[in-house]
């Protein structure tokens, strides 16, 4: 899958829509409120990376979080993420760039949130390797870096599973997925790119970028999600790395 083609669905005015229209309705996810708060300092340097229209960024501003700097590929995001911070006169610092390559010091932040399933909708491993090596060196040493994947072999995923398995073992996937666990899919909200790991890749990928796991856990197992936010998201496990101090 092309990075460009991936990036080019993030300007689809239907997911700019939507990805606009569920920040500024939902806010904060219960598990994001409570993992974020156990594990960042307010006066701490935050990253929010694929920040997309602003709702994680606007939800730490909201929780007292007064430096925020919120990062993502698609102009037309940090654009929908601009008007709602102005509207609600929020203090947040944005800027147009690439997990892959981010233009920032080595050791800028103390913190790195990369929501909603941002690091797996790059396309093959060795760049979401990259990104990882990436936010790692733009972290603070010991600093932490909470982020979601899906997880292929939880049971919410079961038919995707069994269908990739018959898939791929004939030979017939779709033309431009690379890796076992790719999906392509068009949407009312526009058309989507995801990996679907599971929890060994995300560990050996952890591990081969230098970081420390300290915790995963799905979603359902930290909070008790309402309709809209089940409505957003499948079901995600949340990671928590930190970088060696």
């Amino acid at each position: 899958m092309d990075p460009e083609t991936v990036r080019s669905t993030f300007r689809q005015p239907e997911a700019v829509a939507h990805y606009r229209r569920n920040a500024a309705e939902l806010g904060l996810w219960r598990s994001e409120e409570k993992l974020i708060r156990h594990l960042f300092r307010e006066d701490e340097t935050l990253l929010d990376l694929g920040c997309g229209a602003g709702r994680v960024a606007i939800g730490l501003w909201e929780l007292g979080y007064r430096h925020v700097l919120g990062i993502d590929y698609s102009p037309e995001m940090i654009r929908e993420a601009r008007l709602l911070a102005a509207r609600l006169e929020c203090g947040i610092a944005w800027r147009l760039g690439d997990a892959t390559g981010l233009e920032l010091d080595d050791g800028a932040v103390d913190g790195v949130v990369f929501s909603f399933n941002g690091l797996m909708q790059i396309p093959g491993r060795k760049r979401r390797r990259h990104a990882l090596t990436e936010i790692r060196r733009v972290l603070r040493a010991g600093g932490a870096f909470l982020f979601t994947t899906h997880d292929r072999e939880h049971r919410s995923f079961r038919e995707f599973l069994k269908t990739q398995e018959w898939l791929w073992s004939r030979g017939e996937q779709p033309p431009g997925l690379e890796e076992f666990g790719d999906n392509f899919f068009h949407s009312p909200e526009g058309d989507v790119f995801m990996h679907l790991p599971d929890r060994g890749e995300i560990l050996e990928d952890l591990e081969a970028c230098g970081w420390t796991h300290e915790s995963d856990a799905m979603r359902c197992e930290i909070a008790q999600e309402p309709v809209g936010v089940r409505r957003f998201s499948d079901e995600c496990r949340f990671w928590v790395a930190r970088k060696p101090a």
